[in-house]
């Protein structure tokens, strides 16, 4: 699968990346202060929703959440996520 960055965002200690995917926009979350790192899979939202997510989690109005990091520990959800069962 080709990933291409198109956006990056940055705020006091935190990182926001978007890419665009076969199958449609990825927003890659960095906190860097504790290293943590998730990727929020938005395919079926637009480029703008997708800048959105990058632009909100910078500027600290979201935080990542324990789901973000899926099942066991793995930081990255992918077609094979079932919610409720890999969270």
């Amino acid at each position: 699968m080709s990933r291409e960055k198109h956006h990056e965002f940055w705020g006091e200690s935190r990182k926001a990346e978007v890419y665009k995917t076969d199958l449609g926009w990825e927003v890659d979350l960095t906190n860097l202060k504790n290293n943590e790192y998730a990727t929020r899979q938005v395919h079926e939202h637009s480029e703008s929703y997708a800048e959105n997510v990058a632009e909100n989690y910078v500027q600290g109005i979201f935080d990542l959440e324990p789901n973000d990091f899926g099942y066991y520990g793995y930081n990255e959800k992918n077609r094979n996520y079932v919610h409720g069962l890999d969270d």
